[in-house]
């Protein structure tokens, strides 16, 4: 019975000389985290042969006063009379997953270390009708940087979509 008292004194007086370093409170972002993400997709070949193959990369830019995204949500469109999607194309670092539906997939990624070249994901289409390439659309839900800061602007649900440009 003895010991049992020794070992319980011995917890406590080592518990309350540990000096564990205090941490800080967790904030919410900075409001100039959530107006400045840009994003853009980019097609491997603007002015594709019907016939022909393009991949088309869903991108962020990269902002110096920003950590890295490390993951993501995001729905790309297109229309399926003109582009028929293939496969994921394969990017260097990061995991992906990927849920193909006619006329749209959705994609999600995460990236202990952060998406670092702005490449969020990339997908290869087979090109029937070349104009089908303007209906392309990315809408973002989610996006986290390494720091887990929401690092989407300040916008409505759905209101945040990017087209391909016109050419």
């Amino acid at each position: 019975m003895q010991r049992l008292w020794i070992a319980a004194l011995g917890v406590m007086a080592l518990t309350l000389t540990c000096q564990d370093d205090r941490r800080g409170r967790v904030t919410a972002p900075a409001v100039a985290q959530r107006s400045d993400t840009v994003f853009f997709l980019s097609v491997s070949d603007p002015r594709p042969a019907a016939g022909s193959t393009v991949t088309v990369t869903a991108n962020v830019a990269r902002r110096s006063a920003f950590k890295p995204v490390a993951g993501f949500k995001a729905h790309l469109r297109y229309d399926p009379t003109g582009l028929t999607f293939l496969r994921e194309s394969t990017l260097p670092n990061g995991v992906r997953a990927f849920n193909p539906q006619r006329g749209h997939l959705i994609a999600a990624g995460a990236a202990a270390a952060g998406f670092e070249d702005g490449r969020l994901f990339a997908a290869t289409f087979s090109v029937q009708n070349p104009g089908a390439l303007h209906s392309l659309a990315l809408d973002v839900e989610e996006l986290n940087g390494t720091d887990f800061a929401d690092q989407l602007p300040a916008v409505r649900r759905g209101a945040l979509r990017v087209t391909a440009p016109n050419r």
